[in-house]
């Protein structure tokens, strides 16, 4: 039985990307296809462009979003599998299509793996963390069979289990509120490992930091909308959740050790405070000695127990993602490991934080330039 195949690509204006994705999309040697793009505010070269292959383009003007996109191109395909693809990922292997098909025999949604393209530190760091990302939705694909967050950028779903759950939502973010009804729903899902996609990093640490305050806003109210099954699901699998979050998200670990052994601040200041006496009352200097140096003391081995501590973590975590780098076939560096998690991982880390607090707290939900 020939499968149908619907791939739908939402995009603003037109990205870089999108008319060489079009391109391998339209040669792919997959017979029973459509391809449908829905551009917002297209460019008029990518109008154009778009205008001459065989797909469904559908233009809108002004930006009226993602989510509407998706479901505006659902209403117009026919597909039984839909796949879903940024307009800024590209297509690296042949016979994509197919191979896409056969991975999805068994399973009703799968996500399609993804790395990143592009030179520097930055990009080269960013896909050490998406090697972390894949290997989380693999092994819940393994030991669960089931999504939990789901990486919209490149996945597909048959279209009864798209309808079963109700589909896209206006909702923020839309691809991770599908996949934990994916998983309450109970939906089989299978992680694509081959063929994979291309991400591309953003080009500047400026584009980072606002996409990944973004990224930090919404995840804070994807738990804020899904936090009583999220409890459920760390309750019934308390083990696996906990270490993926900790494969995640590498700065958890030492954010808990400097949190728990850190006390160099009080002592600091006691410190600070017994020598500021011991100058105006000279008389007690031979006591406040005795105690500002036993308060040194203190803080040097606390400050040497932190250190050995944080370095044991950066031991624990390289053996770790060398473990999974070669399970997920990838080549690591250990200076990118170090500046992964003693540099990135914390930025990150801190601008999730901060979204957390952004709609906990300020109860603001507003992401900038995400209609």
């Amino acid at each position: 039985m020939v499968v149908s195949i619907s791939v739908i690509i939402p995009s603003f204006r037109g990205s870089p990307y999108l008319i060489e994705l079009v391109k391998k999309l339209v040669e792919d040697d997959y017979k029973d296809k459509e391809i449908l793009v829905v551009v917002d505010n297209p460019f008029p070269e990518i109008a154009e462009e778009l205008k001459r292959e065989p797909v469904k383009a559908i233009f809108r003007n002004g930006r009226l979003g993602r989510v509407s996109a998706l479901l505006e191109a659902f209403e117009h395909s026919s597909g039984d599998l839909l796949i879903f693809l940024d307009d800024d990922v590209s297509i690296v292997e042949n016979n994509f299509l197919s191979r896409i098909v056969e991975s999805m025999k068994s399973s009703e949604i799968g996500e399609i793996m993804k790395r990143v393209g592009g030179k520097g530190l930055l990009a080269q760091t960013i896909d050490y963390e998406f090697m972390s990302f894949n290997y989380g939705s693999l092994t819940l694909a393994e030991k669960v069979g089931r999504c939990l967050g789901l990486n919209g950028a490149a996945f597909a779903i048959w279209r009864r289990a798209y309808e079963k759950i109700g589909g896209f939502r206006y909702k923020i973010p839309d691809d991770f509120d599908l996949g934990i009804r994916s998983y309450l729903a109970g939906l089989r899902f299978n992680f694509i490992t081959s063929p994979h996609v291309v991400n591309y990093a953003p080009p500047s640490w400026r584009e980072w930091f606002k996409q990944r305050v973004r990224w930090g806003i919404g995840a804070a109210v994807w738990v804020k909308e899904n936090w009583r099954d999220l409890l459920k699901i760390v309750i019934e699998k308390p083990s696996l959740i906990l270490l993926l979050l900790f494969i995640v998200l590498p700065s958890l670990a030492p954010f808990l050790i400097t949190i728990l052994m850190n006390t160099l601040l009080e002592d600091r200041i006691i410190w600070l405070g017994i020598v500021m006496l011991s100058s105006f009352f000279i008389n007690l200097l031979p006591f406040t000695t005795v105690i500002s140096y036993g308060l040194f003391i203190k803080i040097l081995l606390l400050f040497t127990k932190t250190l050995i501590a944080l370095l044991a973590s950066f031991i624990a975590f390289s053996l770790s993602y060398y473990v999974i780098a070669k399970k997920m076939g990838y080549r690591l560096r250990i200076r990118n490991l170090a500046f992964l998690y003693f540099v990135y991982s914390p930025l990150w880390f801190t601008l999730l934080l901060s979204g957390f607090i952004r709609v906990f707290i300020f109860r603001k939900y507003s992401i900038e330039g995400r209609p």
